[in-house]
């Protein structure tokens, strides 16, 4: 039996990386209808997990360019779609899409169904923009929902669909060691994500205009989690991850090198390069660990 977690995690996954497609297929007797629920991806990981979870197929394409990545597409349809009716609940930017296509999927009218290709086509290209005006509602409703167990198993799928888990270094001025701050990021051009997010986990948005007669170029938010403020979510979100787990995993480590000033050498001390070394080694150690594996698309 699949668990409301599952559904949680898929709905956050689907959210950040996956499409509700409703179309025709044209054949030279007749006009048939297509119905299925897509992920393309070029990390296995996930497409096994959700085949696993709900059935569907994979199919894999490889590049002929050696350094690309097979991209891996999962599709779920027909009757196997049933199952996923209990997503609908956790699904955030994509529940009137999936509301579209259900009904899209249940009716035996050929007109009512092509009256909802171009009402799917729009909903996807025209709604829910991001617009500046957004970023003070974002703000002041952060942190007002205290979050569910299905709330980080969301989390977490959308973090393994859409976001960047990381550690920023910088070399200050002055300074003879560097300064390092664990971090999760996420750009998106669609807002019901943002206020999902802010409600629950808060952190800092960032509008980002983007000036283009491009339709395809869209105004983005981006969503910053950092330090102190990322650090307890990481540990929640942990055991839901999949793709992104070895990640979160090692920002964990990283954190807990954190010390505390009160009790230990000042770094003005001469004391204090002796002290700070083996710190500052296994810091180095874990940012080049989580850096090459943001290079391999972890």
């Amino acid at each position: 039996m699949i668990k409301d977690i599952d559904f949680a995690y898929a709905a956050g996954y689907i959210d950040g990386d996956g499409c509700f497609y409703i179309g025709n297929i044209y054949t030279e007797e007749r006009i048939r209808h297509r119905c299925n629920m897509i992920i393309n991806s070029a990390h296995i990981e996930n497409i096994n997990w959700f085949q696993k979870t709900f059935g569907g197929t994979i199919n894999t394409k490889n590049s002929n360019n050696p350094n690309a990545k097979s991209i891996h597409r999962y599709v779920l349809k027909g009757e196997k779609l049933k199952i996923f009716n209990g997503i609908k609940e956790f699904l955030v930017e994509k529940l009137e899409e999936f509301k579209i296509f259900e009904d899209f999927r249940t009716s035996n009218s050929f007109s009512y169904r092509e009256h909802l290709i171009p009402k799917m086509r729009y909903l996807k290209n025209s709604t829910n923009l991001i617009d500046f005006s957004i970023k003070k509602s974002l703000e002041d409703i952060k942190n007002t929902i205290s979050p569910s167990e299905c709330d980080l198993a969301y989390l977490a799928g959308f973090i393994d669909a859409e976001c960047c888990l990381n550690i920023q270094r910088n070399f200050p001025k002055n300074r003879p060691n560097p300064t390092y701050k664990i971090q999760l990021q996420c750009n998106n051009s669609k807002s019901p994500c943002f206020f999902w997010i802010s409600k629950r986990f808060g952190g800092q948005f960032h509008f980002i205009e983007i000036k283009s007669s491009n339709p395809n170029y869209r105004n983005q938010m981006t969503w910053r989690l950092s330090a102190k403020s990322l650090y307890p979510i990481l540990e929640k979100i942990s055991p839901f991850l999949k793709h992104k787990k070895p990640i979160c995993d090692e920002l964990i480590k990283f954190y807990k090198t954190t010390f505390n000033r009160k009790g230990n050498p000042s770094p003005n001390s001469i004391e204090f390069s002796d002290f700070y070394r083996p710190i500052l080694e296994e810091r180095d150690i874990i940012f080049h660990k989580i850096k090459q594996l943001n290079k391999k698309g972890i």
